[in-house]
């Protein structure tokens, strides 16, 4: 059931031995990484050929059933990572397409601050609606104060010459 994993329950070491074209060196390394506080690791091999991943566990103590579920665990964080690269090849061009649209958007803000604050304040603007009657305040002037002043209006003064 287990070929590629080998218990040594009194050291408490299993050595996993993975096979290079089924999982990267990088994926890996990833998943060791993952049970760094759990086990040390000692990788060994050929990455064209063959890999030995020997888990030694920190805890002295450990039982031969946890040493197994610790090497199962590390087989599954293989197939994690693998997935995860899988899909991030698939997304890359998304990636790069959404970090270009972000630079060449802060690129058009750092050279026209003016642009970036107009369109800013354009925005604020669209926000405030002022009530009807003191919008009429601005149209209506029943005092006469917003027209200009001209002589022939003033009652009893003379033009100047």
């Amino acid at each position: 059931m287990m070929k590629n994993i080998e218990l040594f329950p009194r050291e408490g070491k299993a050595i996993i031995s993975v096979n290079p074209k089924v999982y990267s060196l990088e994926v890996v390394y990833s998943a060791a990484y993952v049970f760094l506080d759990k086990a040390y690791f000692f990788l060994d091999g050929d990455p064209e050929k063959g890999l030995m991943v020997a888990m030694q566990a920190k805890d002295e103590k450990i039982s031969k059933k946890a040493l197994e579920t610790l090497a199962k665990d590390f087989g599954n964080e293989l197939v994690n990572y693998s997935v995860y690269i899988a899909q991030a090849a698939r997304n890359q061009a998304v990636r790069e397409a959404i970090i270009k649209r972000a630079l060449a958007t802060n690129i058009e803000d750092e050279y026209c601050p003016e642009c970036s604050m107009e369109k800013e304040i354009a925005g604020a603007a669209k926000k405030i609606k002022m009530p009807e009657e003191d919008e009429n305040l601005y149209i209506k002037d029943p005092e006469g104060i917003s027209a200009p002043w001209v002589p022939e209006k003033a009652k009893g003064l003379k033009k100047p010459k």
